[in-house]
């Protein structure tokens, strides 16, 4: 049995989750068995009735000790949930909370721990994974041994299609002297835009060229055209102009759109860090040595300010807007 851990926003699977379950699949082939789900915290119970038609069982943890995340709890859930099903190997997504707690699983379990992957198979009694390393300059080649816990770099792996209608099981666990050390008093939603940053297709980067928080108006407008979610710089942010949800770069977030665009950025090597693997990047910088334009497909050497406007007008066009 594979289990893969759904995340989900209280009331729908999240884009990592799908990508989760493809990979699952993909290791139950050759590894035999079936693929569990499980399903933690707020709404589970109403998203664990859209997630069943994806794996043959989902497991729900809920209830009012699970409202509020922490890497403590979630660990605990993925493990109690792994020993239910019998899982050889654990699959979460990659996203921030879950890099937070699969490390914690891993120790539970006793099990190889490979991390952000690319792709993942297995072959014997073996879990194989690639994944980058040295500021995404790097590919490496990864082998765990059985138990594994494989957690999936977003926008790297198919979203998988429904296999029919699975089961539901209520899953009780209780939380230990551990698990309640720490308490969430106050959560602050993220208030970012309409597309998550890491799970876009389209990423519009705005940098420090762009020159105010007015600006990012046009950025905002372009992405939503492009049904996109909006970037920043680490300049941007301590500016104040984004907040830091949006940071794209080695101390904010790392993006793999089909498209990402960088308005007005540098390229600093840190920023690359956050965004090289994009598969096409296109540049508008005014000053030609940016070092941007050594990651760029298509670049436009000219200033923001009347290269953005016109990219607008020409998407408008495009979409009959």
């Amino acid at each position: 049995m594979i289990l893969v851990v759904m995340d989900h926003d209280g009331n729908e699977l999240r884009k990592g989750a799908l990508e989760g379950v493809s990979r699952a699949r993909k290791l139950a082939e050759a590894l035999g068995g079936e693929v569990a789900g499980l399903v933690v915290g707020p709404g589970a119970e109403g998203v664990a009735e859209k997630a069943k038609d994806y794996v043959s069982k989902v497991y729900v943890v809920s209830g009012p000790d699970w409202e509020a995340y922490t890497a403590e709890k979630w660990a605990k859930a993925a493990h109690a949930a792994a020993e239910a099903a019998g899982a050889k190997v654990v699959v979460a997504p990659a996203s921030r909370t879950g890099r937070s707690w699969t490390a914690r699983l891993a120790v539970k379990m006793d099990a190889a721990l490979l991390e952000d992957t690319l792709d993942s198979w297995a072959e014997g009694d073996k879990v194989y994974a690639t994944k980058y390393s040295f500021l995404n300059r790097v590919l490496e080649k990864q082998a765990g041994s059985l138990p594994a816990v494989v957690s999936v770099k977003p926008n790297t792996t198919p979203l998988a299609e429904p296999a029919g209608a699975g089961a539901v099981e209520p899953l009780a666990v209780e939380l230990g002297e551990l698990e309640k050390k720490v308490e969430v008093l106050e959560r602050i939603a993220e208030t970012g835009g309409k597309v998550s940053l890491t799970e876009a297709e389209v990423v519009v980067t705005g940098g420090r060229g762009m020159g105010s928080a007015e600006a990012f108006k046009m950025i905002e407008e372009f992405a939503d055209l492009l049904g996109g979610a909006v970037g920043a710089t680490r300049a941007v942010i301590d500016a104040g102009w984004r907040p830091y949800a949006e940071q794209v770069g080695q101390t904010g977030k790392t993006v793999q759109p089909g498209v990402y665009f960088a308005l007005a950025v540098s390229g600093a090597v840190q920023h690359q860090a956050g965004m090289n693997k994009s598969k096409v990047v296109v540049a508008v910088n005014k000053d030609p040595d940016a070092p941007i334009f050594k990651e760029t497909d298509y670049g436009v050497v000219g200033d923001v300010h009347q290269v953005l406007p016109a990219m607008i007008e020409e998407v408008k066009k495009l979409k009959g807007a």
